[in-house]
């Protein structure tokens, strides 16, 4: 909050996501990605499905909290200003698919088309994430 001219405090205007509604946007996210993840690998796989399916889960929903919580709410926080949850929406695809893109170009899975399709994936599961959290945002 800050004071205004008057010495009466403000209240900061923005989009305000609580814990509640980044867990819910987490979880969904998660797990959109990782149903979509283990289609791709039980599709490719040569049986294993349940062994497959826990290795997936054990991992997935482990490298989502270390790693997707704290962007999630470093990106909520940059965007807080923003009012247009559209933006939001979109900020929440194209940030995750070019971070991770890079990121995967760095660690050698390369720059190519197919990759970034890949990485698109998370974008899309985080967009959708976003998305499903609009109403549980207080907007001042």
């Amino acid at each position: 909050m800050t004071p205004g001219a008057a010495g009466d405090v403000l209240i900061r205007s923005g989009v305000i996501l609580t814990g509640r509604a980044l867990f819910k946007g987490w979880a969904i996210t998660t797990t959109l990605w990782l149903v979509g993840l283990y289609i791709v690998l039980a599709a490719t796989s040569q049986g294993f499905l349940l062994d497959l399916a826990l290795m997936v889960l054990m991992y997935g929903y482990g490298i989502a909290l270390v790693t997707g919580v704290p962007l999630a709410w470093i990106l909520g926080r940059l965007l807080r200003p923003i009012r247009n949850q559209w933006i939001h929406v979109a900020a929440f695809f194209i940030v995750p698919t070019l971070g991770f893109w890079a990121l995967g170009s760095v660690l050698g899975f390369g720059w190519s088309v197919g990759a970034l399709g890949l990485w698109a994936t998370v974008g899309f599961a985080a967009a959708l994430g976003r998305l499903a959290v609009w109403r549980d945002v207080a907007v001042r």
